[in-house]
């Protein structure tokens, strides 16, 4: 038995409520590490030695085995653990059990268990990998590279420059394997950039390194860096976009790229550099929506079919609502809401011109009451120019109100905007 088959499992949290179409996306924050996991996973006994893993992680191009003992998850090895006996120059390394040098109490994920959330425990943890389990059964694998690859469209146009380390890791062409395994291993960064003369000559990875010195035996002290580094380093400009930035890693199956202006290196973009760029948007638009929750004045949205998505507590106070039920999930052009045939249909004109526009109507609140009021609608849309809802502001006027309103908002204002 190995000392301990305790796994560490990471907290659950419930799926974020509704919220407004503006504060961020829905269908992408709501992700769960099911939607993102690999279901098949190489596993490996804790007897087995590390040079046979390290060689099915090189066959199958992965960067980790799940350790397991019947059906217990006892812990994770990982591309950094044969990386440590190299830095550490071990006399027979390669043949100690994987159970000497894994990574205990794993720690492990619910297949529930949200996406974001996920990458949340991997940064404070400083790890990269997320065994899953269900019903104390291995059902897959989450890796960081799963959870940017789900979340970078939360935020694909934001720039490189924005969120890459100005900080770069580098040895000389001179250098010898060895010299960056310790950097690496010191760093805890997973590549360095090989220079000649101050321009990128390559990158070198604890990939490469597995791969290239240790799985052919090749003795790391005198393995000079460019036998085994990646050329060339195919760097990106600072200008790219995170999206872009995403699918060049996930072609090339690196964690990180190269941040080039010209010639010059000017920082280096990792997974880990998005996806705390990711939760740094992702905590300002939390902050945005909660004063939109509270805000005294009425708002909602619309998705593209005019149904109501979201309302504030203004909003429902309103409507004379007691809870976001009665009226989200409603189409707001409906004769339970809109009973004027006149009004409803200048307000079907606005939605079905997939236009913003501005009019006063007669509203139904949840009370049958009827409420006059002055609504606001600006078309949300895609980077493809698609509406994709709108957002919804509203003022109750009174007769004398309506009468003696604003010219900016006078009966000539009434209709679609164009």
């Amino acid at each position: 038995m190995v000392g301990s088959n305790k796994v560490e499992y990471s907290r659950s949290t419930e799926a974020t409520e509704g919220c407004s179409a503006w504060a961020m996306n829905l269908a992408q924050t709501r992700l769960t590490v099911k939607d993102v996991m690999t279901a098949n996973v190489l596993t490996a006994s804790p007897t087995e030695e590390i040079l046979p893993v390290a060689r099915r992680m090189c066959i199958y191009h992965v960067s980790c085995i799940v350790v397991t003992e019947g059906n217990a998850v006892v812990g994770v090895f990982t591309q950094r653990d044969l990386l440590g006996g190299i830095a550490r120059e071990e006399e027979g390394y390669c043949h100690l059990p994987v159970a000497k040098r894994m990574s205990h109490p794993a720690v492990v994920a619910s297949p529930n268990l949200p996406a974001r959330e996920a990458g949340r425990i991997l940064e404070s943890r400083g790890i990269k990998h997320l065994p899953v389990v269900a019903d104390e059964r291995l059902v897959g694998i989450v890796t960081q590279t799963d959870i940017t690859r789900g979340l970078v469209y939360l935020m694909p146009l934001q720039r490189v420059s924005q969120v890459m380390s100005p900080h770069v890791a580098t040895v000389s062409v001179e250098a010898m394997a060895a010299d960056a395994a310790r950097l690496m291993w010191s760093q805890r960064i997973s590549c360095v950039i090989v220079t000649h003369c101050g321009e990128a000559a390559g990158v070198i990875s604890q990939r490469d390194i597995v791969t290239r010195v240790l799985w052919p035996r090749k003795d790391p002290r005198y393995t000079p860096v460019t036998d085994v580094m990646t050329v060339p380093a195919l760097p990106i400009p600072s200008d790219y976009s995170l999206f872009t930035a995403g699918r060049m890693m996930d072609k090339m199956r690196v964690h990180r790229l190269v941040v080039q202006n010209g010639k010059q290196v000017c920082g280096i973009i990792s997974q880990t550099d998005i996806l705390q760029a990711i939760e740094r948007r992702l905590a300002e638009e939390e902050r945005h929506r909660l004063l939109l929750v509270h805000s005294d004045i009425p708002l909602f949205t619309l998705d593209a079919r005019g149904t109501i998505t979201y309302v504030n507590s203004a909003f429902l106070n309103l409507l004379e609502a007691r809870s976001p039920g009665e009226i989200v999930g409603h189409v707001l052009s409906d004769e339970g809401f809109c009973g004027n045939p006149q009004d409803r249909e200048r307000l079907m004109g606005i939605l079905n011109n997939e236009q913003s526009g501005r009019l006063e109507l007669a509203l139904g609140a949840c009370t049958g009451r009827t409420r006059r009021i002055l609504l606001l609608l600006a078309a949300t849309r895609n980077t493809c120019d698609v509406v994709t809802g709108w957002q919804g502001v509203v003022w109750p006027v009174t007769r004398h109100e309506s009468s003696t309103r604003p010219a900016c908002l006078s009966s000539a204002d009434t209709s679609p905007e164009t």
